[in-house]
């Protein structure tokens, strides 16, 4: 990996983690001292970001993350979720036996997560993008995939921001169930549905946190 895309992949977890905030400035000069890195590599890795959506380049003034509005998350998570309802949807049409097996035996690891244990939400975080990523494998639709992932970062991004995965975690876990056994029974239509009204509880447990925080800002 070359220094470029190390920079992309902390400032990417930066994001994802909340370690930077709604319209916080990211300075050039404390990355350099942070990583040791020259200017190029750092600029190269925020102009990519800034491509992505998640920093706003602002030329003779400097670099700060996004700061959408309620709408703009509303709108971003109806892309998401017709994405992901799309990518299952093809996953029910094209999947082999062994990635339905495979799926099961990640869903039964998710729902052995002790959701009151402190890292609970790094855990599911971790093997709920596992989750999502095999159905994606499964639709067999790479171009579809690659956006999708960024997306997912960007979810992730918002999930934290209006505070954290606890809120809702233990139901959307549960809701892969139904989610499985629609690509297993090879329902295009049904698994599509149900992908998106996943997604779809996220966005309104997310929406309703942001809510709260400006509220009390």
């Amino acid at each position: 990996m070359n220094k470029k895309d190390e920079i992309y992949d902390l400032l990417v977890s930066r994001m994802v983690g909340a370690q930077y905030n709604f319209g916080q400035r990211v300075s050039v000069k404390d990355l350099v001292s942070d990583t040791g890195a020259s200017r190029q590599p750092i600029m190269a890795a925020l102009n990519r970001l800034s491509s992505e959506g998640f920093v706003r380049i602002i030329p003779q003034v400097g670099c700060e993350v996004i700061n959408p509005s309620y709408d703009e998350i509303a709108d971003f998570y109806i892309m998401f979720e017709r994405l992901e309802g799309l990518l299952t949807e093809l996953a029910a049409a094209r999947r082999t036996d062994s990635q339905t097996r495979d799926l099961r035996a990640l869903q039964a690891r998710i729902l052995t997560i002790d959701f009151d244990e402190p890292r609970s939400a790094v855990i599911y975080c971790e093997l709920n993008r596992a989750f999502h990523q095999l159905i994606h494998d499964m639709a067999q639709s790479p171009f579809v995939d690659a956006r999708q992932n960024s997306n997912f970062d960007m979810s992730d991004f918002f999930i934290n921001q209006a505070g954290g995965f606890n809120h809702f975690m233990a139901d959307t876990a549960r809701e892969h169930d139904e989610i499985i056994e629609a690509i297993a029974s090879k329902s295009p239509a049904r698994a599509r549905g149900l992908a998106e009204s996943h997604i779809g509880a996220v966005a309104s447990s997310v929406l309703a946190g942001l809510r709260k925080h400006r509220a009390a800002a």
